[in-house]
């Protein structure tokens, strides 16, 4: 996992970002991306109980909505109503 997957990073451009329990830059990629143990998943798709079969390039099937539609894991999902965080789902199960 990297610094940019983290629900404690706050995107600054399009090469760093901060986190925000210490206040430090981290860069997106390359050296110093890679989380630290206080790693918390984001709210992205490729995190969601609804996101299934992503290609080489991080695209798959959203099957949280009546329709299934094709995502970007990557893709935000602060706000989509049907995020269910998948580690949670299996929490649960157990």
């Amino acid at each position: 996992m990297k610094h940019c997957d983290c629900a404690n990073f706050l995107s600054l451009d399009c090469e760093k970002g901060m986190c925000a329990l210490d206040k430090a830059i981290v860069p997106l990629d390359g050296e110093g991306s890679f989380a630290c143990p206080r790693f918390k998943e984001g709210y992205l798709c490729k995190f969601c109980s609804n996101f299934h079969d992503p290609d080489d390039h991080g695209i798959g099937t959203c099957t949280g909505f009546e329709k299934p539609e094709w995502a970007y894991a990557g893709c935000g999902a602060f706000t989509c109503e049907h995020f269910v965080r998948a580690s949670e789902l299996e929490a649960v199960s157990e």
